[in-house]
């Protein structure tokens, strides 16, 4: 009878557990959207496939720019994902990352291209008032709801090394990621 009464109770409590998507709405919705669109129409996306090198990085800037007036307060989630999964090259790492960057952000240990950092600074350690379990929901579910490619969204550079966190135009006197 105890067994039955300690199954029945595990499966009542798992019904009521926090999905990763509650604790994104609970922690980190106020900052930041699950909208990828940037502009009301999203006509950057069209222009961007076209665009050579230079144009979509001024592209980039123009749209950062002119959202400055607007309520955008961090990038969204789907191009915070992208950008994590070129950076990691497995789906642990990425988890693990989040998990540690939420409780304790800085530039240094980031991978935000340096114009977001210049518009919107480093995040508050949300994480800090998390749970394990919450950090864990959250980062997974970040990985897995939001797909698509760096490399055809930020119309910036690429770099060769992952190690290295771009932002930038690199040449051979200037480290990949600064100004």
């Amino acid at each position: 009878m105890k067994k039955y009464l300690v199954g029945l109770l595990l499966l009542v409590s798992s019904l009521f557990a926090a999905s990763g998507e509650d604790v994104y709405m609970q922690y980190c919705a106020s900052c930041h959207t699950k909208d990828m669109k940037m502009d009301s129409k999203n006509e950057w996306r069209k222009n961007m496939q076209d665009a050579t090198k230079e144009e979509k990085i001024t592209m980039r800037q123009r749209m950062m720019n002119g959202r400055q007036d607007t309520n955008m307060r961090a990038p969204t989630m789907p191009m915070i994902s992208m950008r994590l999964k070129h950076m990691m090259d497995s789906k642990e790492k990425f988890i693990t990352f989040v998990e540690e960057y939420i409780q304790d952000p800085s530039q240094e240990k980031g991978y935000c291209m340096p114009m977001a950092y210049k518009r919107f600074g480093v995040m508050p350690a949300i994480g800090k008032g998390m749970s394990v379990e919450e950090r864990k929901l959250v980062s997974q579910w970040l990985y897995e709801n939001f797909d698509g490619s760096w490399n055809n969204s930020k119309g910036g550079v690429t770099c060769q090394n992952k190690n290295m966190k771009c932002g930038g135009q690199r040449n051979n006197n200037m480290k990949c990621g600064s100004n």
